[in-house]
């Protein structure tokens, strides 16, 4: 008798047990979901500045991006339409994977490498691939599937390859913004009346060269009033 309550007992004991385990595993599993759902949730892409360069929601902010290792045509520049519909048709409302290869270039931007279809398309080689825009060597150290892709569209002529135009007078992403008329400044550090600056709606000052001359609502002025862009340095170039 005595042997079956004690056997009873350890049984009930055993069980208990069991049951405290498996609460706690499902608990445990919940959270690691939660967690998981929470930290892996894609930014999204909202909008289009410019070919290659685009604002991203986060969860609590806005974050302005290049893509990697890619040039585009500028606004005048022939190809420039076509690189700006192809980026906005290739990332506008997509939640790409990012991979950030600068935290900030000099233009105050960050740049990232832009994965598209659960990471099968790479926007920067696609984009150079069909000859919308061309590899920075140097930024990519030249990276293989980018010196392949521009070889290929160069083969067929596509793009901006088929374009009668010298795009290499395009300033280098990677450079300091410096005035398009550099002969008319005597000094870096003094302003010249006659140097044509972009004076915005609200009051901000940008001289030719910056990624923001002449875009959005604005004026051009020899002798700007306002506050000077912290990206170029305005008045007073960086």
């Amino acid at each position: 008798m005595l042997k079956a309550l004690a056997a009873g007992g350890t049984f009930l004991i055993r069980v208990a047990v069991l049951v405290v385990c498996l609460a706690g595993a499902r608990a445990s599993g919940k959270s690691s979901v939660d967690d998981e759902n929470r930290t892996s949730a894609p930014s999204q892409i909202i909008r289009v500045i410019q070919p290659g360069v685009f604002d991203v929601q986060a969860s609590e902010f806005i974050v302005r991006m290049r893509a990697w290792g890619v040039g585009f045509p500028q606004r005048g520049q022939p190809g420039y339409d076509q690189a700006l519909s192809f980026t906005e048709s290739k990332l506008v409302s997509t939640r790409p994977e990012f991979r950030i290869k600068r935290e900030f270039d000099e233009k105050n931007l960050k740049v990232a490498e832009i994965l598209l279809l659960d990471g099968s398309l790479n926007f920067s080689r696609d984009a150079i691939g069909l000859g919308v825009g061309w590899h920075l060597e140097k930024e990519t150290n030249r990276y293989g599937p980018f010196l392949l892709a521009q070889l290929k569209a160069k083969r067929s002529n596509a793009g901006v390859w088929a374009n009668n135009f010298n795009y290499s007078q395009i300033v280098d992403p990677l450079a300091r913004p410096s005035p398009n008329l550099p002969g008319l400044l005597n000094r870096r550090d003094t302003f010249v009346p006659g140097l044509s600056y972009w004076v915005t709606s609200f009051g901000k000052i940008h001289r030719p060269g910056c990624s923001f001359y002449e875009r959005g609502r604005g004026v051009l002025s020899s002798q700007p009033n306002g506050t000077d862009c912290r990206i170029c340095g305005g008045r007073k170039p960086k």
